[in-house]
């Protein structure tokens, strides 16, 4: 299910909890979508990385969220 609005580091939570939930982690994430950033490095652009290839964090939930 979709949030409406997200609160202050809501983005960053559902990113987490997808990673988690759907791919099994944020390596497990980023070697799905082939993004090279591995270690620290995924912390800082994995955002940036989901807005690059869904176009919002919205749009990541609404392809990847928990009634996927």
């Amino acid at each position: 299910m979709t949030r409406k609005t997200y609160t202050p580091g809501g983005d960053a939570k559902v990113i987490a909890e997808i990673a988690r939930s759907r791919f099994g982690g944020f390596l497990q994430m980023f070697e799905h979508h082939g993004w090279p950033e591995r270690g620290s490095d995924m912390m800082r652009k994995v955002q940036t990385r989901v807005k690059e290839t869904y176009g919002s964090v919205r749009a990541f939930e609404e392809k990847n969220g928990s009634d996927q």
